[in-house]
């Protein structure tokens, strides 16, 4: 049974300005549509043909379906407008041409967060438009977009109770040491993955030895290809 999460503009301003939330699904990346599904190799130029050697396949990233799960997960909040990046000492300075803010300073206290290694230590909010509502019971994600690891700029995560909170959701984000020029609009700020809460305890086991290399040939082992696909995977849907 599909739930529905809605996103509700804070304002006509945003409503009428801001780029709305779409499925990650129309947002997978360039690098992920421009690999092949199997590794390239002298007798495999193309990298279209299945090759089993030594009991290991070719297979290649783009035949690991949890990875494209990952990346067309939930909903993509994007950047509204384009704003300019510049250096200015050890600092970023952010200006663009809308007369509503896209982007805010944090606030030093912010720089207590552990910086990535190559980012700067400032951080900003990003002005996000959109308030995230969810079913009693589910909350969300919010992360840097699984499958854009190279803009520039890098959303610091969180967990948000979308069922109760009522205000939009402000992410702070952090830019590269390096990065200066146009940050694009349309640019995947976010990801938003709703998820039902529910409470968790751990439980530890162990196979007998031998045990476990009799249930991968079982299963994994049993097939050539797309073993999890076809055996163990799930889809999952966000229209």
């Amino acid at each position: 049974m599909s739930r529905t999460i809605k996103f509700e503009a804070r304002d006509e301003y945003g409503w009428e300005v801001a780029g709305r939330p779409y499925p990650a699904s129309q947002a997978v990346p360039d690098w992920w549509k421009a690999m092949t599904p199997y590794s390239k190799s002298e007798d495999n130029p193309k990298g279209k043909k299945l090759i089993i050697k030594d009991r290991v396949s070719n297979a290649g990233p783009k035949k690991c379906v949890p990875m494209l799960d990952a990346i067309t997960s939930g909903y993509i909040i994007p950047l509204w407008a384009d704003v300019q990046v510049k250096n200015e000492g050890l600092n970023k300075l952010i200006t663009w041409r809308t007369t509503e803010q896209v982007f805010m300073e944090h606030g030093n206290q912010a720089r207590d967060v552990q910086t990535p290694v190559g980012y700067n230590e400032q951080v900003f909010k990003f002005m996000n438009k959109w308030r995230i509502i969810t079913p009693k019971g589910y909350s969300c994600l919010i992360t840097q977009p699984f499958g854009y690891r190279e803009t520039g700029v890098q959303a610091i995560p969180a967990v948000i109770d979308t069922d109760k909170n009522n205000l939009e959701i402000l992410p702070p984000v952090w830019l590269t040491n390096d990065f200066e020029g146009i940050l694009e609009k349309g640019t995947p700020m976010v990801q938003v993955i709703p998820f039902k809460r529910s409470d968790w305890k751990a439980e530890y086991s162990y196979l007998k030895d031998g045990e476990y290399q009799k249930l991968e040939d079982r299963n994994f082992g049993g097939t050539l290809v797309n073993h999890y696909m076809k055996k163990v995977w799930s889809k999952k849907t966000y229209s």
